[in-house]
């Protein structure tokens, strides 16, 4: 059998799970996020965001990101963060394409930092499952495959470790997995008893990943968070929107991949599929995407692919979090920090990519995204 290809993003965070079946909290509990030396979570927000207005001052400014594009080569980009708080990994390299490596002993460090500074482990979590459920798509499209070759397209980053999922997947129902998990793998694994889709994987589990980040969000009613997770489901429903029309489905097709949750309704997207691009500009010019919709879409029809449109919907979030970052008592500033420093290390990844495949400065810029600070 052919190996399946992997979907889904990638942006050593072990987690403990407190496993409680027969308990309703869990259906919407994120697994405890694993604490150095037993530390408790901090009382309360201020200490956090005074850690992080430190450490904002030492994220990479638009000026550098702009002198490692137009960097002669890969080593000449890391001699420009050799002048950075990079230096210190930079400096164990023994050559450019080890580049990963120190991408990802800094999303470590990152990661452990917001554990330590978070007061409330569920809701920071949210923003890290992201790569348990990455991980549940690699795994089990592994497992269906017949590969072996998963282990470097995992991450480390979430709220279970890797071991633990590999488990769970092993397990009879799927019982030492997250409650949330364990369903949505269950119900994967009952639907390829007729017939191996790997799409449906993807689909299954986005769903259920959106499911709870909503559950937690009405437990929890952060209004901030609740915000942008409304706001990537509209934007993930935009761009399912444009994919179909490009291979001509239908509705039928599209509604499979739509999630629930934004703030543009199913029927919008009955209609849209429809209709000429022009119209669907013309629909969102007075939504919060109008700007972000006609430049994308544009840029869709010219090149045929969604580069600029998924450059713009990251610069749209994260545009999102830099306006609440302000906030002294709220979970704006480190989630910020967070966010602004996985799409420091996509910058990176990006750079260093062209550079060591010799792809012009141009090229890289217009893959560029903005930067946080």
């Amino acid at each position: 059998m052919n190996k399946l290809m992997i979907y889904g993003s990638m942006g050593t965070f072990p987690g403990i799970i407190a496993l409680a079946f027969c308990d309703q909290a869990n259906l919407f509990a994120v697994p405890a996020l694993h604490r150095k030396d037993d530390r408790m979570p901090q009382p309360s927000y201020a200490y956090g965001v005074a850690r992080v207005r430190v450490l904002e001052t030492k994220l990479l400014s638009r000026d550098r990101i702009e002198r490692m594009a137009d960097a002669p080569s890969a080593g000449d980009v890391l001699k420009i963060l050799a002048e950075t708080s990079y230096a210190p990994l930079v400096s164990e390299l023994s050559s450019p394409y080890d580049y990963e490596e120190m991408l990802t002993r800094e999303m470590k460090r990152v990661r452990e930092f917001i554990d330590e500074i978070s007061p409330d482990p569920d809701m920071v979590g949210l923003f890290f499952l992201k790569y348990d459920f990455h991980n549940l798509k690699v795994m089990l499209k592994s497992m269906y495959s017949g590969s072996e070759n998963d282990a470097l397209a995992l991450s480390d980053m979430g709220t279970v470790p890797i071991e633990v999922l590999k488990a769970g997947l092993e397990a009879e129902e799927n019982k030492t997995l997250p409650r949330f998990m364990g369903d949505a793998v269950g119900q994967i694994k009952e639907m390829f008893t007729l017939r191996i889709d790997p799409q449906k994987i993807d689909i299954v589990l986005d769903r259920a990943m959106y499911d709870h980040i909503f559950g937690v969000c009405r437990r929890k009613r952060n209004s901030f968070v609740t915000q942008y997770f409304k706001k990537q489901v509209d934007l993930v429903n935009l761009r399912s929107l444009l994919r179909a029309k490009r291979l001509g489905e239908d509705f039928e097709f599209l509604k499979r991949l739509l999630i629930p949750y934004g703030d543009l309704d199913i029927a919008y997207f009955a209609n849209a599929i429809d209709q000429p691009y022009e119209s669907i500009i013309s629909t969102l010019e007075y939504t919060p995407y109008g700007k972000l919709a006609a430049e994308g879409i544009q840029d869709f029809l010219r090149s045929g692919n969604l580069t600029a449109f998924e450059r713009l919907m990251d610069n749209y979030l994260l545009e999102y979090v830099r306006a609440g970052k302000h906030n002294p008592f709220g979970i704006e500033a480190i989630a910020g920090y967070l966010l602004g420093k996985e799409n420091e290390i996509k910058l990176i990844r990006i750079i260093m990519v062209g550079k060591l495949n010799n792809m012009p400065a141009e090229r890289i810029r217009e893959r560029l995204r903005d930067v946080y600070v």
